[in-house]
């Protein structure tokens, strides 16, 4: 079988839970199509969520990897873009912050994802999911990670499709920070939009 890999970001930003982290442990061991799928939490710390990645690449060798965060935004977001720049104030879950705003100093200015965004979010829409594409993933660590991969991936050194997956948070995040206006989607729509995305690249 064909084999994806789903990665999810370990809650950060004083939540208790991610989204991300929880569709990928909903997901890891499914079969799908003619996918099977690997779900890998990654921790978020800038010194060791590449060489998690990594290693998880080489001893799973997917053709797809669909990287997944969470963002405050009341759609799934498929992103386009992967910008050569990261934030150097924001620190991550272990007070690590980029020495540089540069992410791969010999590395292009962008990378566009090499999955068909417009494709996947055509998917969705259909199935009633609400969702779009975007063109920039911010300055943290999911543009960050998605650097990363499309990197290596361009460099030759990985013969995979990949792409970043932003999606909205949980309801129980909205009422672990008091902020009932919150967007939020239910983790089981957004189980089922990585379930649509996986039978759309079929």
């Amino acid at each position: 079988m064909k084999k994806i890999l789903i990665t999810g970001f370990e809650p950060f930003d004083g939540f208790t839970v991610n989204p991300a982290a929880e569709v990928a442990k909903s997901l890891d061991g499914r079969k799908v199509g003619e996918y099977s799928i690997r779900g890998l939490v990654v921790p978020f710390d800038y010194s060791k969520a590449i060489e998690v990645v990594e290693q998880a690449i080489s001893d799973y060798d997917p053709s797809i990897i669909l990287c997944c965060g969470q963002a405050d935004q009341a759609a799934i977001s498929i992103e386009r873009i992967a910008l050569n720049a990261i934030s150097t104030k924001l620190a991550d879950n272990y007070e690590n912050t980029p020495e540089s705003d540069i992410i791969t100093l010999d590395g292009p200015v962008a990378y566009f994802s090499n999955l068909d965004p417009f494709q996947l979010v055509k998917a969705l829409l259909d199935s009633g999911i609400p969702a779009h594409v975007s063109y920039h993933a911010g300055l943290y660590g999911c543009n960050w990670l998605l650097y990363n991969v499309m990197d290596e991936i361009e460099r030759g050194s990985l013969d995979a499709k990949a792409t970043f997956i932003h999606l909205p948070l949980l309801p129980s995040q909205s009422i672990e920070k008091d902020k009932m206006s919150m967007a939020t989607m239910p983790l089981e729509m957004q189980i089922e939009a990585l379930l649509v995305i996986i039978k759309s690249l079929s």
